[in-house]
């Protein structure tokens, strides 16, 4: 081969196959998988040439737990994690997706801090998108000069075909930075340790009854073996929970350790349902319980009050329902207990054996 050079036949080959490629996504470094399909009413409002970061800080119970979710749910909108510590996690997800995802984040956790940012990529892709098509314009000048250059004129030309097709090269490689900006998301997220401490045991209360509601109490009565207090009820337990009775006495649990428990004490100062209603929802409060729900239930005919509740119990939250009726001189109490995955699973049927009292 006279001219070109096998040097130059190279350099000729290696920018074909690049223009005949063009921009591609990033190689496989970021290991990023192909993005799912999003539902239409998750996609959004980001432009297409828009890149879209965010961050995200959030007190958790268990940092372990919340970081293997936050990777879950990435991956559930075709996403990975890019770097992951032992209190972090940096995510990427298709753009479109990344909205959505901070939504289903902020409910794993108490939101402390976040920030968003968005950057409109077009500018600068039609900057690199012009400085390309020139860049091969002079390439392609460099090449016409190659083929009638003279011998000593070789070494020069492919010199600066060399550099160009290096700078080419470079803006490529800056387009494909701008596509992965564009199509995915970074998403940081960091996790704290929530402070928690355990309701107390024993509440501000005039009234004794209520400064003995507790589920600590509730879980080692069952655990000593001491019997419930007579529940002046004839109640059933919910399904799949082992009884514990004596005369006129009432607990049960299940399998996962959710506890049932039935009792009753004295209405005593005499009042109706409106006044303990508000007595043990206040005294519980102070206490240190969080409130998730209340309102009525009722059983036989008989109104009564149900409250949910949870409450820090060693590393995880402990869930704590109570059921209350006012039948003549006496109070029906009807209590449950459990890690709150568990009692969750169990609600219905413990909600459902709470009207089924037999008052």
């Amino acid at each position: 081969m006279s001219r070109p050079s096998v040097r130059c036949a190279a350099l000729a080959l290696r920018l074909g196959l690049g223009l005949l490629l063009g921009p591609i996504g990033l190689a496989a470094a970021d290991e990023a998988p192909a993005p799912s399909p999003e539902p239409a009413s998750a996609s959004a409002d980001i432009p297409g040439d828009t890149a879209f970061d965010a961050s995200l800080s959030l007190r958790v119970n268990d940092r372990e737990a919340a970081l293997q979710k936050a990777i879950q749910l990435a991956k559930e909108r075709g996403g990975w994690f890019a770097s992951l510590q032992t209190d972090a996690v940096s995510l990427r997800v298709p753009t479109q997706s990344a909205r959505g995802l901070v939504e289903a984040l902020r409910g794993e956790g108490e939101v402390f801090d976040r920030s968003f940012q968005t950057a409109d990529l077009s500018a600068e892709r039609t900057e690199l998108e012009s400085q390309l098509k020139a860049r091969r314009s002079v390439l392609d000048r460099y090449m016409e000069v190659l083929s009638s250059a003279s011998s000593e004129s070789v070494v020069a030309v492919e010199h600066e075909i060399t550099r160009v097709v290096a700078e080419i090269e470079g803006i490529e490689g800056r387009l494909r930075v701008l596509d992965d900006r564009a199509a995915f998301a970074h998403v940081d997220v960091g996790f704290v340790f929530r402070e928690r401490r355990a309701p107390t045991r024993d509440g501000r209360s005039s009234f004794p009854w209520l400064r003995g509601m507790n589920m600590g109490d509730l879980m080692v009565d069952l655990a000593s073996g001491r019997r419930a207090a007579r529940s002046h009820a004839k109640p059933t337990a919910p399904d799949g929970f082992s009884v514990f009775k004596g005369k006129g006495r009432f607990q049960a649990v299940s399998a996962d350790d959710v506890i049932y428990r039935v009792r009753s004490v004295k209405n005593k100062p005499a009042a109706d349902l409106g006044f303990w209603r508000e007595a043990l929802r206040t005294r519980q409060t102070e206490a240190g319980y969080r409130v998730v729900s209340d309102g009525k239930i009722e059983s036989d005919g008989v109104e009564g009050y149900l409250i949910e509740m949870s409450g820090a119990m060693g590393a995880r939250d402990q869930s704590y329902l109570v059921g209350i009726y006012v039948v003549g001189r006496r109070i029906i109490i009807v209590e449950a207990t459990g890690e709150g995955d568990r009692l969750a699973k169990q609600r219905a049927g413990i909600v459902a054996a709470m009207q089924q009292l037999g008052l």
